[in-house]
Formats: structure tokens, C-alpha cells, sequence
């Protein structure tokens, strides 16, 4: 039983010591090698500008008028007037909070 356990000990030890990465180069040390970079360019992927296609204007305004007007709003139905608000009254010259 005690050599099963410290057999045990010693594979696992074992193991974790296999485990360990290489110690990384020194950022300092300009002999150190890298990993050498890829170029990548900037416009990789790029598409060019198109004009979008442009609708016949008779088509749009006939578009408008059967959704009901420009973002909803019928042409000649213009919504009631609301009554202005009363104008707040001024407070005094001793509530301001300053010297009195």
C-alpha cells in the first residue's frame, strides 16, 4: 500500500514536470528569436463604392401615396393645434438665493 502511494507521488511529480513550457526569450534581448509576422494589407477585402440604383420618381411618389405619405404623414391632413403653454412667472428678485 505505501509503495502504490509513493509510486503514485512519483508518476504524478513526473508529470508535472514534463508539463513545463520552455522558458520564453527575454523581451530585452535583441538576439532573441520571434515568431516572424504575416502581412496582412488593409484593403484586403475591399469593394469598391457603387452608386445605388436610383428609383424613377414617378415610381416613388406613387410608392408615397400608397403607404399613406412620407413616414406616415398624409399630405392636407395636418393635426389640431395645440393651445401654447402659459409663460412661467419670473421668480423675484429675493428668491434667487442670494444676498438680501
Amino acid at each position: 500500500m505505501e509503495r502504490t502511494f509513493a509510486f503514485a507521488l512519483l508518476a504524478l511529480a513526473a508529470s508535472g514536470a514534463a508539463a513545463q513550457q520552455k522558458p520564453r526569450p527575454d523581451p530585452a534581448d535583441p538576439a532573441a528569436r520571434t515568431a516572424p509576422s504575416a502581412y496582412r494589407s488593409a484593403f484586403e477585402g475591399y469593394r469598391t463604392f457603387a452608386d445605388a440604383e436610383v428609383a424613377r420618381w414617378r415610381e416613388a411618389n406613387e410608392e408615397m401615396r400608397r403607404l399613406g405619405g412620407h413616414v406616415g404623414h398624409v399630405p392636407g391632413a395636418l393635426p389640431p393645434r395645440a393651445a401654447p403653454a402659459p409663460a412661467a412667472k419670473p421668480p423675484a428678485h429675493a428668491d434667487h438665493g442670494g444676498r438680501k
